[in-house]
Protein backbone atom coordinates (compact mmCIF):
# COMPACT_ATOMS: atom_id res chain seq x y z
CA UNK A 1 0.00 0.00 0.00
CA UNK A 2 0.83 3.53 -0.83
CA UNK A 3 2.30 5.89 1.94
CA UNK A 4 -1.37 7.66 2.46
CA UNK A 5 -3.37 4.70 2.74
CA UNK A 6 -0.98 2.64 5.23
CA UNK A 7 -1.50 6.15 7.70
CA UNK A 8 -5.44 5.37 7.48
CA UNK A 9 -5.17 1.51 8.01
CA UNK A 10 -3.29 2.22 10.84
CA UNK A 11 -5.20 5.25 12.21
CA UNK A 12 -8.49 2.87 11.92
CA UNK A 13 -6.63 0.04 13.38
CA UNK A 14 -5.76 2.78 16.51
CA UNK A 15 -9.58 3.73 16.70
CA UNK A 16 -10.79 -0.30 16.37
CA UNK A 17 -8.70 -2.05 18.79
CA UNK A 18 -6.76 0.41 20.89
CA UNK A 19 -8.82 1.63 23.91
CA UNK A 20 -5.88 0.99 26.14
CA UNK A 21 -3.46 3.11 24.25
CA UNK A 22 -2.06 5.71 26.43
CA UNK A 23 -0.85 8.27 23.92
CA UNK A 24 -1.32 9.06 20.22
CA UNK A 25 0.65 11.14 17.75
CA UNK A 26 -0.03 11.09 14.13
CA UNK A 27 2.38 14.01 12.34
CA UNK A 28 2.29 15.38 8.63
CA UNK A 29 5.30 12.80 8.02
CA UNK A 30 4.90 9.65 10.99
CA UNK A 31 2.66 7.68 12.78
CA UNK A 32 3.15 6.46 16.55
CA UNK A 33 -0.01 5.02 18.46
CA UNK A 34 1.05 3.44 21.69
CA UNK A 35 2.39 4.58 24.87
CA UNK A 36 6.05 5.43 24.32
CA UNK A 37 5.82 4.99 20.46
CA UNK A 38 8.29 6.45 18.29
CA UNK A 39 7.52 7.14 14.54
CA UNK A 40 9.43 10.15 13.71
CA UNK A 41 10.98 10.92 10.40
CA UNK A 42 8.60 8.92 7.83
CA UNK A 43 8.23 6.33 10.48
CA UNK A 44 5.32 3.98 11.60
CA UNK A 45 5.14 2.75 14.87
CA UNK A 46 2.21 0.44 16.51
CA UNK A 47 2.53 -0.48 20.31
CA UNK A 48 4.15 0.05 23.59
CA UNK A 49 7.44 1.20 23.30
CA UNK A 50 7.08 0.51 19.46
CA UNK A 51 10.46 2.67 18.00
CA UNK A 52 9.52 3.25 13.82
CA UNK A 53 12.40 5.83 13.64
CA UNK A 54 13.27 7.14 10.24
CA UNK A 55 11.54 5.59 7.72
CA UNK A 56 10.77 2.29 9.63
CA UNK A 57 7.89 0.27 10.71
CA UNK A 58 7.05 -1.60 14.04
CA UNK A 59 4.37 -3.05 15.18
CA UNK A 60 4.16 -4.75 18.52
CA UNK A 61 5.24 -4.05 22.23
CA UNK A 62 9.03 -2.62 22.23
CA UNK A 63 9.08 -3.78 18.70
CA UNK A 64 11.97 -2.27 16.80
CA UNK A 65 11.49 -1.50 12.93
CA UNK A 66 14.19 2.02 12.69
CA UNK A 67 16.23 2.52 9.40
CA UNK A 68 14.23 1.27 6.93
CA UNK A 69 13.85 -1.50 8.79
CA UNK A 70 10.38 -3.48 9.36
CA UNK A 71 9.31 -5.46 12.34
CA UNK A 72 6.12 -7.13 13.78
CA UNK A 73 5.74 -8.87 17.13
CA UNK A 74 7.18 -8.63 20.79
CA UNK A 75 10.21 -7.21 20.79
CA UNK A 76 10.74 -7.61 17.06
CA UNK A 77 14.35 -6.03 15.91
CA UNK A 78 14.23 -5.23 12.08
CA UNK A 79 16.35 -1.82 12.24
CA UNK A 80 18.85 -0.91 9.58
CA UNK A 81 16.55 -2.33 6.41
CA UNK A 82 16.04 -5.63 8.27
CA UNK A 83 12.69 -7.54 8.45
CA UNK A 84 11.55 -9.46 11.62
CA UNK A 85 8.12 -11.10 12.34
CA UNK A 86 7.37 -13.13 15.29
CA UNK A 87 7.85 -12.82 18.86
CA UNK A 88 11.55 -11.41 19.72
CA UNK A 89 12.65 -12.17 16.01
CA UNK A 90 15.91 -10.11 14.89
CA UNK A 91 16.60 -9.56 11.46
CA UNK A 92 18.62 -6.18 12.16
CA UNK A 93 21.40 -5.03 9.27
CA UNK A 94 19.79 -6.53 6.18
CA UNK A 95 18.38 -9.64 7.48
CA UNK A 96 15.53 -11.90 7.59
CA UNK A 97 13.54 -13.57 10.72
CA UNK A 98 10.34 -14.74 10.35
CA UNK A 99 9.10 -17.00 14.17
CA UNK A 100 9.68 -16.86 17.60
CA UNK A 101 12.71 -15.45 18.46
CA UNK A 102 14.50 -16.28 14.88
CA UNK A 103 18.16 -14.56 13.89
CA UNK A 104 18.71 -13.86 10.58
CA UNK A 105 20.67 -10.43 11.98
CA UNK A 106 23.69 -9.00 9.03
CA UNK A 107 22.26 -10.29 5.61
CA UNK A 108 21.15 -13.71 7.05
CA UNK A 109 17.63 -15.08 6.66
CA UNK A 110 15.88 -17.28 9.56
CA UNK A 111 12.94 -18.98 9.25
CA UNK A 112 11.26 -21.30 12.07
CA UNK A 113 10.89 -21.13 16.19
CA UNK A 114 14.50 -20.22 17.34
CA UNK A 115 16.23 -20.61 13.66
CA UNK A 116 19.26 -18.97 13.36
CA UNK A 117 20.47 -17.53 9.67
CA UNK A 118 22.74 -14.40 10.87
CA UNK A 119 26.31 -13.00 9.41
CA UNK A 120 25.26 -14.35 5.90
CA UNK A 121 23.86 -17.49 6.64
CA UNK A 122 20.33 -19.08 5.86
CA UNK A 123 18.16 -21.01 8.13
CA UNK A 124 15.17 -22.69 7.74
CA UNK A 125 13.25 -25.23 10.59
CA UNK A 126 12.79 -25.04 14.08
CA UNK A 127 15.87 -24.74 16.05
CA UNK A 128 17.74 -24.64 12.35
CA UNK A 129 21.43 -22.98 12.94
CA UNK A 130 22.41 -21.79 9.41
CA UNK A 131 25.01 -18.69 11.01
CA UNK A 132 28.35 -17.63 10.10
CA UNK A 133 27.67 -18.42 6.10
CA UNK A 134 25.99 -21.84 6.88
CA UNK A 135 23.11 -23.52 5.41
CA UNK A 136 20.59 -25.66 7.49
CA UNK A 137 17.39 -26.96 6.82
CA UNK A 138 15.19 -29.08 9.16
CA UNK A 139 14.48 -28.79 12.27
CA UNK A 140 17.94 -28.49 14.86
CA UNK A 141 19.96 -28.69 11.56
CA UNK A 142 23.02 -27.08 12.00
CA UNK A 143 25.00 -25.94 9.11
CA UNK A 144 27.02 -22.93 10.75
CA UNK A 145 30.63 -21.61 9.78
CA UNK A 146 30.37 -22.78 6.13
CA UNK A 147 28.25 -25.82 6.57
CA UNK A 148 25.71 -27.02 4.87
CA UNK A 149 22.94 -29.18 6.47
CA UNK A 150 19.96 -30.79 5.64
CA UNK A 151 17.57 -33.17 7.43
CA UNK A 152 16.29 -33.30 11.13
CA UNK A 153 19.50 -32.84 13.47
CA UNK A 154 21.53 -33.02 10.62
CA UNK A 155 25.03 -31.63 11.37
CA UNK A 156 27.31 -30.13 8.62
CA UNK A 157 29.05 -27.33 10.47
CA UNK A 158 32.75 -26.48 10.00
CA UNK A 159 32.35 -26.22 6.29
CA UNK A 160 31.13 -30.13 6.00
CA UNK A 161 27.85 -31.02 4.57
CA UNK A 162 25.48 -33.48 5.76
CA UNK A 163 22.00 -35.06 4.16
CA UNK A 164 19.11 -36.87 5.45
CA UNK A 165 18.35 -37.48 9.26
CA UNK A 166 20.74 -36.83 11.73
CA UNK A 167 23.68 -37.05 9.09
CA UNK A 168 26.96 -35.89 10.44
CA UNK A 169 29.72 -34.47 8.04
CA UNK A 170 30.80 -31.74 10.31
CA UNK A 171 34.66 -30.08 9.98
CA UNK A 172 35.31 -31.07 6.43
CA UNK A 173 33.37 -33.85 6.23
CA UNK A 174 30.46 -35.21 3.68
CA UNK A 175 27.47 -37.54 4.83
CA UNK A 176 24.64 -38.68 2.65
CA UNK A 177 21.64 -40.35 4.36
CA UNK A 178 20.23 -41.03 7.85
CA UNK A 179 22.51 -41.16 10.70
CA UNK A 180 25.49 -41.46 8.12
CA UNK A 181 28.61 -40.08 9.74
CA UNK A 182 31.37 -38.82 7.60
CA UNK A 183 32.80 -36.57 10.23
CA UNK A 184 36.65 -34.99 9.82
CA UNK A 185 37.68 -35.32 6.30
CA UNK A 186 35.94 -38.26 5.85
CA UNK A 187 33.36 -39.48 3.12
CA UNK A 188 29.92 -41.59 3.94
CA UNK A 189 27.07 -42.18 2.30
CA UNK A 190 24.03 -44.67 2.83
CA UNK A 191 21.74 -45.52 6.47
CA UNK A 192 24.01 -45.57 9.07
CA UNK A 193 27.44 -46.15 6.88
CA UNK A 194 30.32 -44.23 8.73
CA UNK A 195 33.80 -43.62 7.99
CA UNK A 196 34.42 -41.42 11.07
CA UNK A 197 37.67 -41.69 13.16
CA UNK A 198 40.60 -40.96 10.95
CA UNK A 199 41.50 -39.24 7.64
CA UNK A 200 40.17 -39.72 3.89
CA UNK A 201 37.87 -42.46 4.97
CA UNK A 202 35.31 -43.73 2.65
CA UNK A 203 32.28 -45.98 3.28
CA UNK A 204 29.40 -46.42 1.00
CA UNK A 205 26.63 -48.61 1.64
CA UNK A 206 24.11 -49.54 4.34
CA UNK A 207 25.66 -50.15 7.79
CA UNK A 208 29.29 -50.19 6.50
CA UNK A 209 32.31 -48.89 9.14
CA UNK A 210 35.59 -48.32 7.48
CA UNK A 211 37.84 -47.74 9.98
CA UNK A 212 41.07 -47.88 7.43
CA UNK A 213 42.78 -44.51 6.68
CA UNK A 214 42.95 -43.60 2.65
CA UNK A 215 40.47 -46.04 1.83
CA UNK A 216 37.59 -46.62 0.71
CA UNK A 217 34.93 -49.68 1.52
CA UNK A 218 31.98 -50.59 -0.30
CA UNK A 219 28.84 -52.92 0.02
CA UNK A 220 26.93 -54.13 -2.07
CA UNK A 221 27.04 -55.33 -6.00
CA UNK A 222 28.91 -52.73 -8.39
CA UNK A 223 27.63 -52.34 -11.71
CA UNK A 224 29.99 -50.37 -14.24
CA UNK A 225 27.84 -49.42 -17.27
CA UNK A 226 30.11 -49.05 -20.17
CA UNK A 227 33.37 -49.59 -18.45
CA UNK A 228 35.10 -52.73 -19.49
CA UNK A 229 37.04 -53.02 -15.66
CA UNK A 230 38.62 -51.31 -12.92
CA UNK A 231 41.38 -49.97 -12.83
CA UNK A 232 43.35 -49.17 -9.57
CA UNK A 233 46.76 -46.45 -9.58
CA UNK A 234 48.17 -45.92 -6.23
CA UNK A 235 51.39 -43.50 -4.93
CA UNK A 236 53.93 -45.61 -5.89
CA UNK A 237 56.51 -44.90 -8.86
CA UNK A 238 58.32 -42.18 -8.20
CA UNK A 239 61.83 -41.25 -8.06
CA UNK A 240 63.93 -43.02 -10.37
CA UNK A 241 61.24 -46.72 -10.47
CA UNK A 242 59.88 -47.08 -13.89
CA UNK A 243 57.94 -50.25 -12.69
CA UNK A 244 54.20 -49.87 -12.59
CA UNK A 245 53.39 -51.14 -9.50
CA UNK A 246 49.98 -51.70 -6.62
CA UNK A 247 50.58 -51.53 -3.40
CA UNK A 248 48.21 -53.25 -0.56
CA UNK A 249 48.07 -53.77 3.58
CA UNK A 250 50.50 -57.25 3.70
CA UNK A 251 48.05 -59.76 4.46
CA UNK A 252 50.30 -61.78 7.13
CA UNK A 253 51.21 -58.10 8.78
CA UNK A 254 48.26 -55.45 7.34
CA UNK A 255 48.90 -52.89 10.44
CA UNK A 256 52.81 -53.06 9.97
CA UNK A 257 53.56 -53.33 6.44
CA UNK A 258 52.77 -53.38 2.62
CA UNK A 259 52.94 -55.33 -0.01
CA UNK A 260 53.68 -54.54 -3.42
CA UNK A 261 53.13 -56.75 -6.67
CA UNK A 262 54.52 -55.45 -9.95
CA UNK A 263 53.04 -55.40 -13.33
CA UNK A 264 53.46 -57.48 -16.67
CA UNK A 265 54.68 -55.30 -19.50
CA UNK A 266 54.78 -55.80 -23.42
CA UNK A 267 54.02 -54.25 -26.88
CA UNK A 268 50.34 -55.57 -26.58
CA UNK A 269 47.09 -55.54 -24.06
CA UNK A 270 46.58 -58.91 -22.99
CA UNK A 271 43.93 -60.35 -20.79
CA UNK A 272 44.83 -63.28 -19.01
CA UNK A 273 42.12 -66.58 -17.49
CA UNK A 274 43.13 -69.08 -15.84
CA UNK A 275 41.45 -72.33 -13.79
CA UNK A 276 40.98 -75.74 -13.34
CA UNK A 277 39.23 -78.53 -15.25
CA UNK A 278 38.41 -82.20 -14.39
CA UNK A 279 38.20 -84.31 -17.80
CA UNK A 280 35.47 -87.26 -17.29
CA UNK A 281 35.83 -89.92 -20.50
CA UNK A 282 38.43 -88.06 -21.62
CA UNK A 283 37.20 -84.67 -22.06
CA UNK A 284 36.09 -81.26 -20.32
CA UNK A 285 34.19 -78.00 -21.36
CA UNK A 286 35.55 -75.08 -19.84
CA UNK A 287 33.04 -71.91 -19.55
CA UNK A 288 34.68 -68.72 -19.77
CA UNK A 289 32.80 -65.20 -18.83
CA UNK A 290 30.15 -63.96 -20.79
CA UNK A 291 31.73 -60.82 -21.45
CA UNK A 292 34.49 -62.88 -22.87
CA UNK A 293 33.75 -62.30 -27.19
CA UNK A 294 33.07 -58.73 -26.71
CA UNK A 295 36.08 -57.70 -24.54
CA UNK A 296 38.88 -59.83 -26.21
CA UNK A 297 39.41 -61.27 -29.84
CA UNK A 298 38.75 -64.31 -30.33
CA UNK A 299 40.84 -66.37 -32.24
CA UNK A 300 44.20 -64.76 -30.76
CA UNK A 301 43.97 -67.03 -27.62
CA UNK A 302 47.67 -68.94 -26.46
CA UNK A 303 46.55 -71.66 -24.60
CA UNK A 304 48.74 -73.75 -21.70
CA UNK A 305 47.78 -76.85 -20.17
CA UNK A 306 49.08 -79.04 -17.40
CA UNK A 307 48.02 -81.93 -16.19
CA UNK A 308 47.97 -82.46 -12.04
CA UNK A 309 48.92 -86.03 -10.79
CA UNK A 310 50.61 -87.75 -13.35
CA UNK A 311 51.69 -87.57 -17.10
CA UNK A 312 49.28 -87.18 -19.54
CA UNK A 313 48.88 -86.20 -23.63
CA UNK A 314 46.62 -83.34 -23.76
CA UNK A 315 45.34 -80.89 -25.82
CA UNK A 316 42.64 -78.37 -26.88
CA UNK A 317 40.65 -80.35 -29.06
CA UNK A 318 37.57 -77.51 -29.52
CA UNK A 319 38.90 -73.35 -29.24
CA UNK A 320 37.21 -70.50 -27.68
CA UNK A 321 33.85 -70.81 -29.41
CA UNK A 322 30.61 -69.01 -27.89
CA UNK A 323 32.51 -68.30 -24.64
CA UNK A 324 34.08 -71.52 -24.20
CA UNK A 325 36.64 -74.29 -25.07
CA UNK A 326 37.26 -77.83 -25.10
CA UNK A 327 39.95 -80.06 -23.76
CA UNK A 328 41.05 -83.52 -24.28
CA UNK A 329 43.27 -86.32 -23.03
CA UNK A 330 44.04 -89.71 -22.95
CA UNK A 331 42.54 -90.23 -19.66
CA UNK A 332 40.47 -88.70 -16.67
CA UNK A 333 42.90 -85.96 -14.82
CA UNK A 334 42.78 -82.86 -13.39
CA UNK A 335 44.05 -80.01 -15.77
CA UNK A 336 45.32 -76.62 -15.12
CA UNK A 337 44.37 -74.43 -18.07
CA UNK A 338 45.49 -70.72 -19.10
CA UNK A 339 44.43 -68.81 -21.81
CA UNK A 340 46.20 -65.50 -22.87
CA UNK A 341 44.30 -63.43 -25.28
CA UNK A 342 44.09 -59.97 -26.85
CA UNK A 343 42.16 -57.14 -25.21
CA UNK A 344 39.70 -55.72 -28.11
CA UNK A 345 36.76 -53.67 -26.84
CA UNK A 346 36.23 -50.34 -28.00
CA UNK A 347 38.01 -48.17 -25.15
CA UNK A 348 41.06 -50.32 -26.09
CA UNK A 349 41.32 -49.75 -29.35
CA UNK A 350 41.28 -45.75 -28.80
CA UNK A 351 43.53 -46.04 -26.34
CA UNK A 352 45.98 -47.82 -28.71
CA UNK A 353 45.02 -45.02 -31.47
CA UNK A 354 45.84 -42.13 -29.53
CA UNK A 355 49.00 -44.16 -27.97
CA UNK A 356 50.38 -46.55 -30.44
CA UNK A 357 53.57 -48.64 -29.33
CA UNK A 358 55.59 -46.60 -31.56
CA UNK A 359 55.68 -43.17 -32.04
CA UNK A 360 57.52 -40.09 -33.47
CA UNK A 361 58.13 -37.82 -30.57
CA UNK A 362 57.59 -34.77 -32.65
CA UNK A 363 53.97 -36.03 -32.47
CA UNK A 364 53.59 -35.87 -28.69
CA UNK A 365 52.27 -32.54 -27.36
CA UNK A 366 54.52 -30.99 -24.66
CA UNK A 367 54.45 -32.85 -21.34
CA UNK A 368 52.61 -35.92 -22.97
CA UNK A 369 55.61 -38.25 -21.56
CA UNK A 370 55.39 -36.96 -18.29
CA UNK A 371 51.76 -37.17 -17.89
CA UNK A 372 50.98 -40.78 -18.71
CA UNK A 373 53.79 -41.97 -16.92
CA UNK A 374 52.07 -39.71 -13.94
CA UNK A 375 48.45 -41.45 -14.48
CA UNK A 376 50.09 -44.98 -14.53
CA UNK A 377 52.41 -43.92 -11.75
CA UNK A 378 55.86 -44.52 -13.29
CA UNK A 379 58.55 -41.73 -14.14
CA UNK A 380 60.59 -42.14 -17.67
CA UNK A 381 64.30 -42.20 -17.58
CA UNK A 382 64.56 -38.67 -18.53
CA UNK A 383 62.24 -37.29 -16.25
CA UNK A 384 64.28 -39.13 -13.63
CA UNK A 385 67.84 -37.43 -14.51
CA UNK A 386 66.21 -33.95 -15.28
Amino acid sequence: MNYSTRRMFLAVQWVLFSFTTTSFVMGQTDIAIGDGANGLTYGAAVGYGANGYYYGEAMGYFANGQGYGAAIGYFADGQLSGAAVGNGADGQTYGAAVGYNANGQINGAAVGRQANGQTYGAAVGANANGQNRGTAVGRAANGQYAGAAVGASANGQYAGAAVGASANGQKYGVAMGPYANGRGTNVAVGYKANSQGGINRIAIGQNVTNNVNNSARIRGTLYLDGGSGIYRRSTFGTGTFTLKAFTIDHPLDPENKVLRHYCLEGPEVWNVYAGNAKLVNGQATVELPAYYSALNKVGSEIYSLTPVGSFADLCVSEEVHNNRFVISGEKDIKVSWTIKVLRNDQACQEDLRRRPVEQLKSELFPDQISQENAAMNTIAISDAIH
